[in-house]
């Protein structure tokens, strides 16, 4: 099965499952959707990132603060 195939039989099943019917319109934006994001979300979701501390004093309607002057 080619992977073109692949995804748009994972994308049926998984949104099919929640009662959600897909057309091709659906799939082609789907499919350019992950050539575009995908290689960024992988890389991302691969990444390392155990030596990036927390931010302290998280607050979600402030942008991130950088570290503290010294």
């Amino acid at each position: 099965m080619a992977a073109d195939e692949q995804f748009d039989t994972f994308v049926r099943l998984a949104l099919g499952r929640h009662g959600i019917a897909v057309d091709e319109v659906d799939l082609a934006v789907m499919r350019v959707a992950e050539q575009v994001y995908g290689p960024s979300r992988d890389a991302l979701l691969g990444a390392d990132l155990s030596h990036v501390g927390a931010e302290h004093d998280f607050d979600p309607s402030r942008p991130p603060t950088g570290p503290e002057p010294r």
